[in-house]
């Protein structure tokens, strides 16, 4: 059975399920809409489906009949509050919403999936779950489908998923063991202090330059407080003050986040912001509150499933491109699967070139190379057909 050729035989499918997907986005929690096609899609291909769960989330449920492994494969859902500027036919109809991050081709990936099982289940053998799992973009869905019980009820015995990758051309392959995507977590910093007139500050105590010095010194963090071998970001991404040019405002909210491959590091962040945060605020005569959330965990392969998965690979296409060293700062929030289950998380490079696509992840003109869709297909059902 040569899973990819199944795959490619259904590519007109796939290829109008993500358009689909693509016209009609919808936002983290709302997938509504999204997750009933889904639904019955899986019924029409033989599947049990246990829907609503987490809100919008459901898994379809396909037992072979034949002892063997369960296997949870796990797609995402939702688009992000961007507006559009691509103008091909399938744009979305949903105007400042588009997935622009791949989750379309995601969930058509796992309705190829579903056929391929439905049509040839006699070749394969154990359960498959095939988990549609909401709110990925705002780091909540993974664990609102954990805190639902999904895993306790289903108890799989290995966790797969796939990434679209647009920065990589189609045929490689990101297949890293241990850490491949960063955990991340938020943070609001809010500091107030005592506005007034511009033309007197020494009468204010001004929020304005104690931001400045807490933006200067935050940005020190990783290159004076983390060692140069342990990856780590620190972004301020946004910045709110003031309403005149001659008010010295009261008070300055920033927002950004932080990224991570080791928890250790991250709690030396955390320690080190408080300390900055106050230090600061005492030198400026400001109060400054700091609101630090971590929301996912680094995305971390098991090393045995992901030699597993690229061998699946050379079966599926000797030429293929398996990348073991690529890392992202970017981050997922299946890292919250692979915490609780063994598995592996592969990056598909969907790029139309050799460098990948103009536009990367989360742009406006975000797009990807539609053939990438029937390669994740077949990689994920031969790793499973390897583990069996």
């Amino acid at each position: 059975m040569n899973l990819f050729l199944l795959a490619q035989a259904q590519f007109e499918q796939i290829i109008a399920d993500r358009r689909y997907f693509h016209q009609y986005p919808e936002l983290s929690n709302q997938e509504e809409q999204t997750a009933r096609f889904i639904g019955e899609k899986l019924s029409s291909h033989g599947f049990i489906v246990e829907d609503k769960l987490a809100g919008n989330g459901l898994v379809g449920h396909f037992d072979t009949g034949q002892p063997g492994k369960s296997f949870l494969l796990r797609f995402d859902m939702d688009a992000l509050p961007i507006h559009e500027e691509n103008d091909f036919i399938f744009r979305s109809k949903n105007d400042g919403v588009i997935h622009a991050c791949g989750h379309d081709g995601h969930m058509a990936i796992g309705l190829a999936i579903a056929r391929i099982l439905n049509e040839n289940g006699d070749h394969f053998c154990g359960s498959y779950h095939l988990l549609f799992q909401p709110a990925e973009e705002t780091g909540t869905g993974a664990k609102a489908m954990l805190a639902a019980g999904v895993l306790d009820r289903l108890q799989p015995d290995v966790v797969l998923g796939a990434h679209l990758w647009n920065e990589k051309p189609v045929g490689w392959l990101g297949i890293r063991p241990g850490p491949l995507m960063a955990g991340s977590a938020r943070f609001e910093i809010v500091v107030n202090g005592q506005g007034g007139h511009g033309g007197r500050p020494q009468l204010t105590k001004d929020p304005i330059v104690a931001s400045a010095q807490l933006i200067t010194q935050l940005q020190t963090l990783v290159s004076r407080n983390i060692s140069p071998l342990d990856p780590a970001v620190v972004s301020v991404c946004s910045i709110e003050s003031g309403s005149a040019y001659n008010v010295i405002p009261s008070q300055v909210r920033l927002q950004g986040t932080v990224r991570f491959f080791e928890n250790a590091v991250y709690e030396q962040l955390k320690v080190r912001m408080v300390e900055i945060c106050k230090g600061i605020g005492l030198a400026a005569g400001c109060e400054i509150n700091l609101n630090l959330e971590k929301l996912v965990e680094p995305t971390i392969n098991d090393a045995k499933i992901a030699q597993e998965m690229r061998r699946a690979a050379k079966r599926i296409d000797q030429t293929l491109k398996i990348d073991e060293d690529y890392q992202t700062m970017l981050s997922e929030d299946m890292g919250v699967f692979l915490q609780a289950l063994t598995g592996c998380f592969v990056l598909v490079g969907a790029g139309e070139s050799p460098n990948g696509n103009q536009y990367g992840h989360h742009h406006p003109k975000f797009d990807f190379e539609e053939s990438a869709m029937p390669l994740a297909a077949a990689l994920l059902l031969q790793t499973c057909l390897n583990l069996s």
